[in-house]
């Protein structure tokens, strides 16, 4: 299986890069010499090579995969492969008590330990863990920066292969000590008849709940690491020169600086953290378990030693099991031995927690939970290597370009001041050295400090925008993936349709009757809690269209559930007579196939079929064996019409979608008549292909290109959807995938964007970026929309604190470089936290999604930051020389003129209300004036820049009062000008902001977004959203109707037949056989 990272545009930088090299240990955390290549996807992912190894093992007849790393010519083994991490299986979680908070989804661990738990305080010896397995590095980081910003190094991925190898001979080792089952439910105290609710409580005190407590986290650490970056290590610079310069006050107010930041941040990510892992907790798995005498669904947590539980298929394994009985039960646990295929199990084997069921079902008995399961810690921490995500490399680069453009600026002021001016230090204290104090001005006003909060917690708060939506996010980064998407592929059943099957009057073959067919098909249909859509369908039509059948006279011995492989159902079955019979649904084709009476009937099946496909309807294939105890002997008796109606609102939802940028392509296991007729129906296009056709097509293009261009893909097989996502991505798409089975797994792990359906299996769930709660593309859509809305508010803020780095050191640079003209620290202090302390409402602020796909083109976001950065630079500086060095506003305003201390008041108000102005134009698609901002960074705004008015026209009463850097206020005259110069100039910004996105985009954004048109158009979606809920009712309700009238027809036609039937001379000893057809063996004609 390929290992995907995220794709992201620009190519990782190798480790001898020094600006790499220098942001590693805090943003990256990544070892020097990981070696990283890129592929054909644009995703990173490590070079290995893996041989398949089949063994033969004596005590198991079943195929074993054995997988070893080959060998270079350097000798050294190649580093294992990446695998993309924040799914569910791997959750950080969180909460507002830090001590009791651990892992809930299938007893995977939580980054919290639980005081008191049994399980916690003790090691199991038959664990594998290693006490130096764990990077206890996390334990300082908050959760919400672990999944946003950790990258895995070359020694955690070295350890996973070294691990999952051992695990693998492990494996081999224990199958020699397995004991029988009766011993097991020995040991256990424990029958196959279950345990009781007071047995649970008690066992529940032995050994703890099955969860896996992690490393203690440390508030205290994970507090000073906001103070523990490359950013903040500039801060801090800063105040080690001001207390070298016996600078207290500064010293302090960039201290206050810090712990204001630092503090926020904590509060800010926990709290937003808490929320994203409320959601996530929202999807915690369950269990079947046998307690009580009944089987009943519990939290996958409350599992202890000697519960019985059933798996089926896509279930995530949450606990050791013995397998008590089962029926072709595959196992997925490459995750923990390495092996890439699916290892079948019979009776008496053992499955272990983490794993996952690819096939079967199983009824298993719990032998260990928690800590105490053979792996142990180890199956959560061999999952727990990730790769770099987008917003951690947005942060490298961002930090590199404003603290290069800082160095840059401090070293010309400082070379001017000490070489050409000759203003050298004469000493420590206030006034003895301006030059390195004034340097501190843009050390300090040009960090964008507080960035790592704002995107981290902007992102956390989106999440929780999304779940509104019906969408629960797994993956954080997967919110910027979800804004850049341009194609998804998405599931037919359930998502374009509305997966209300209508059953109609099946069409008979060789002899049957539509009782023989409907009873036989019955009789395949699983009767658990577990029952599908077509179950369900097919039980209710056949119950209420023929209720006189004999259903308690037939005895389900054993049930076949539908396995996506072979695409049917089975069930074997004892007859009144105690005769056993064997009934299957499925795919018609591979009903027939199986069929002794194909050469019969196989022309007119084939043509039924294609019949009901041109209608719209797809069709199950129905088929009895009679021949026990082989039964081999297959007669296909019938083909029944089904009917899944696409969704009212799915037209209107997929023109939408196109009018964003983002096509949609339907994947469908249905005929291609089907797809085609459902596909007309919902105003999408006409290509679909199936893989066949792509092999060999007589178009004479590649397969990648009609993948492309197809609007859809029929016939269908899981493993064809992992092929349809690779060839869009190298094509260089970004794609999602929609899915809901353990078939699926692969493709959603492969797309940039998985996204599990409502109703998906643990293992779908587990691999997938989103999961919806709710059916319908409508869903996927408005999730596209709020991530967009995201992504334009973390997009904005990086515009803005790049151009700030810009305005803040050119503008004191050239004031201190042209006119010699010192500024205070404390000024650009104060505007750090006024500005910063704005911009952290940004999170929610009210923004208008673009109508394309959007994705971090940092080339772009540098221009624009520049740009803006150095129109108002010019807006400054013109501004000061005029008071400066010339006498126009006092002349023309009849004002006073100011001192060199009253002009620094007047430059400092100008600086921030300028700055802010940044935000307006670039949060804003068309004209800011008409994209009214969110009601918090208005009322943030206006409080600020009242305070910065105030500082400005009062001063600071002449601090620092060393001659040179003295802050005095201008007045309210020079307010005034000063407010109204910012807005002359803000004015054109705008245009600017038209000029570059034309020539680097090639086209310009709506000039006009009125607020009054987005809540109209927002208005008219939800009234469609509404009428489409009500078409779906009375669509149901009609089809209830029509199924109550098709029973009332029915039966008084059966009525009329037995009553014919009951005039008629009967010469048979039975009359049940002429009632009761679908139990009479029917000759081959």
């Amino acid at each position: 299986m390929e290992a995907d990272g995220t794709a992201f545009k620009p190519p990782m930088r190798k480790s001898n890069n020094i600006y790499f090299l220098f942001f590693e240990s805090v943003l990256v955390n990544m070892d020097s010499q990981n070696p990283i290549s890129n592929n054909e996807d644009g995703r990173t992912e490590q070079n290995i090579e893996m041989l398949d190894l089949n063994t033969n093992n004596n005590n198991n007849n079943n195929h074993q995969h054995q997988h070893l790393d080959t060998i270079p010519e350097n000798g050294q083994p190649h580093p294992p492969r990446v695998s993309r991490t924040g799914s569910l299986q791997e959750l950080p979680f969180i909460s507002n008590d830090v001590a009791d908070s651990t892992k809930t989804f299938s007893g995977f661990p939580s980054s919290k330990t639980t005081e008191g738990d049994p399980s916690s305080s003790q090691e199991d010896p038959r664990s594998v863990t290693t006490g130096g397995s764990y990077d206890y590095r996390k334990s300082w980081r908050t959760p919400l920066r672990q999944q946003l910003f950790n990258a895995p190094t070359a020694e955690d991925q070295a350890r996973v292969a070294k691990e999952k190898q051992e695990n693998f001979r492990k494996t081999l080792e224990r199958k020699a000590d397995y004991k029988p089952i009766e011993n097991i439910l020995s040991e256990l105290q424990a029958s196959d008849k279950g345990l009781t609710t007071a047995e649970v409580e008690e066992r529940k005190k032995q050994y703890g709940e099955n969860k896996i407590p992690d490393v203690k986290r440390y508030p205290i650490l994970e507090f000073l690491s906001f103070m523990w970056n490359p950013l903040s290590w500039t801060m801090e610079i800063a105040a080690l020169v001001s207390i070298i310069l016996l600078d207290w006050v500064d010293f302090i107010l960039i201290c206050a600086l810090l712990f204001l930041n630092a503090s926020i941040g904590y509060y800010e990510e926990h709290t937003a953290g808490n929320a994203v892992e409320a959601l996530k907790n929202s999807l915690i798995s369950q269990a079947r378990v046998l307690r009580d005498g009944e089987w009943k669904a519990v939290a996958s947590t409350d599992l202890v030693p000697g519960d019985i539980t059933m798996i089926k298929i896509g279930a995530i394994i949450p606990a050791d099991l013995r397998v008590i009985k089962c029926e072709s039960v595959k196992i997925d646990q490459s995750s923990l031995t390495g092996e890439s295929l699916p290892v079948s199990k019979k009776e008496g084997d053992e499955i272990f927690s983490g794993s996952a069921m690819k096939q079967g079902e199983a009824t298993c008995i719990v032998t260990a939970t928690g800590v105490k399961t053979f792996f142990g810690r180890s199956a959560s921490l061999l999952q727990e290597t990730g790769n770099t995500g987008h917003l951690q490399i947005v942060l490298r680069n961002i930090g590199f370009f404003c603290i290069t453009f800082i160095v840059i600026w401090v070293f010309i002021e400082i070379m001017v001041q000490f070489v050409g001016r000759k203003a050298y230090c004469v000493g420590v204290g206030e006034g003895n050295c301006t030059t390195l104090n004034n340097a501190l001005v843009l050390l300090v006003g040009g960090i964008p400090i507080a960035m790592p909060t704002v995107l981290s917690v902007t992102m956390a708060i989106g999440a929780t925008q999304l779940s509104k939506k019906e969408a629960i996010v797994s993956r954080l980064t997967a919110i910027e993936e979800l804004a850049a998407m341009d194609i998804l592929c998405s599931d037919k059943t359930g998502t374009l349709t509305l997966n209300i099957l209508t059953v109609d009057v099946p069409i008979c073959f060789d002899g049957s009757t539509p009782e023989n067919v409907m009873f036989d098909a019955y009789l395949a249909c699983s009767e658990g809690d577990d029952r599908d859509a077509i179950d369900i369908a097919t039980s209710k039509y056949c119950e209420t269209t023929y209720p006189g059948l004999p259903y308690s006279a037939y005895k389900i011995v054993k049930h076949y559930p539908f396995n996506p492989e072979d695409k049917k159902a089975m069930g074997l079955v004892q007859c009144p007579d105690g005769k056993q019979v064997m009934t299957a649904k499925g795919a018609p084709q591979i009903i027939l196939n199986s069929s002794c009476n194909k050469d019969r009937v196989g022309k007119e099946v084939e043509r039924q079929i294609e019949d009901l496909a041109d209608h719209g309807y797809r069709a199950i294939g129905v088929a009895r064996a009679e021949d026990y105890p082989d039964f081999k002997e297959w007669k296909f008796t019938g083909l029944i019409p089904l009917f899944d109606p696409p969704r009212h609102d799915t037209e209107e939802t997929i023109k939408r979608a196109l009018d964003m940028g983002v096509r949609v392509k339907m994947i469908t296991g249905d005929q291609l008549a089907i797809a085609k007729e459902t596909a007309r129906r919902l105003g999408m296009g006409g290509n679909f292909f199936t893989i066949p056709y792509l092999k060999k097509n007589d178009l004479g293009m590649k397969g990648n290109e009609l993948i492309e261009m197809a609007d859809g893909f029929a016939e269908m097989w899981p493993e064809h959807k992992y092929k349809v996502v690779k060839s869009l991505q190298k094509r260089k798409h970004v794609v999602g995938m929609t899915g809901d089975g353990v078939n699926d797994a692969p493709a959603l792990k492969k797309a940039n964007i998985g996204i599990a359906v409502a109703g998906a299996t643990d293992a779908a769930r587990s691999v997938s970026d989103i999961v919806l709660t709710s059916a319908g593309l409508s869903v996927i859509i408005d999730s596209i929309i709020t991530s967009r809305k995201i992504f334009q508010r973390m997009r904005n803020y990086v515009i803005y604190s790049v151009s700030a780095t810009v305005r803040i050191c050119v503008t004191f640079g050239i004031l201190t470089v042209a006119w010699n003209f010192l500024f205070p620290t404390i000024a650009t202090v104060i505007i750090a936290i006024l500005n910063d302390g704005t911009m952290l409402t940004i999170a929610k602020d009210r923004v208008i999604p673009r109508n394309e796909p959007d994705s971090w083109n940092l080339f772009e976001v540098f221009v624009m930051a520049i740009a803006y950065g150095l129109y108002l630079v010019a807006s400054t500086i013109v501004f000061f020389s005029i008071l400066h060095d010339g006498t126009w506003f006092e002349r023309t305003f009849d004002l006073r003129h100011l001192n060199d201390n009253e002009l620094r008041g007047l430059i400092y108000l100008q600086v921030s209300i300028s700055g802010l102005a940044t935000i307006f134009v670039s949060r804003s698609q068309g004209f800011s004036y008409f994209e009214r901002p969110g009601l918090l960074m208005s009322m943030a705004f206006v409080l600020s820049q009242i305070i910065a008015t105030f500082i400005g026209v009062y001063g600071l009463r002449g601090y620092p009062h060393n001659g040179e850097t003295d802050l005095q206020g201008c007045g309210w005259g020079y307010a005034l000008v000063a407010w109204i110069w910012c807005l002359l100039w803000y004015i054109p910004m705008d245009f600017i902001k038209f000029g570059i996105t034309y020539i680097l985009r090639g086209h310009l954004p709506p000039l006009i977004n009125l607020p009054s048109n987005i809540k109209k158009r927002e208005e008219k979606e939800a009234r469609a959203r509404e009428v489409a809920r009500k078409e779906e009712d009375i669509l149901k309700a009609k089809q209830h109707a029509a199924a109550a009238q098709k029973q009332k027809e029915e039966k008084e036609r059966l009525e009329s037949i037995q009553e014919e039937e009951e005039t008629k001379v009967v010469e048979v000893d039975s009359p049940s056989a002429i009632n009761v057809p679908s139990i009479k063996t029917t000759q081959v004609n």
